[in-house]
């Protein structure tokens, strides 16, 4: 299955702790992409980005990007995932909460750097690209 930024999925599953991720930035010529998850507002630490309820099919309540648990990873893992049953894709985000969230990874404090370099890289390629 062709991974894609704004698609959505819903890890781990099976598990309390099941979260809504948010594939960030298109695959690189390697398969990796960013990826960061939704948590409930509710004593929250970072509030860099805040969906509300009704903005995505899963938010039932208000809810922020955790960029502190934000990651790198594959294609072929997150397909790995799919198909053991672990992750299921959800629905997409909407094309302006993809863009407030990519631009959150470079003004959340909690943004792991080797991440928000790797975002930073790809909204950069995605510019050349388009001109």
């Amino acid at each position: 299955m062709p991974f894609a930024a704004g698609q959505t999925y819903l890890f781990p599953l099976g598990s309390e702790l099941c979260h809504l991720w948010v594939i960030a930035t298109e695959p690189d010529e390697n398969g990796m992409f960013a990826t960061v998850n939704f948590t409930s507002l509710k004593g929250a630490k970072d509030q860099t980005v805040i969906i509300r309820a009704g903005e995505h099919r899963f938010v039932k309540w208000d809810t922020c990007v955790q960029y502190g648990l934000a990651e790198l990873t594959s294609t072929e893992r997150l397909q790995e995932f799919v198909d053991a049953g672990t992750a299921k894709v959800h629905h997409p985000i909407r094309a302006d909460l993809l863009k407030l969230i990519v631009d959150g990874f470079n003004c959340s404090d909690f943004t792991k750097r080797r991440v928000r370099e790797f975002v930073q890289a790809r909204k950069t390629a995605a510019r050349i690209q388009n001109g």
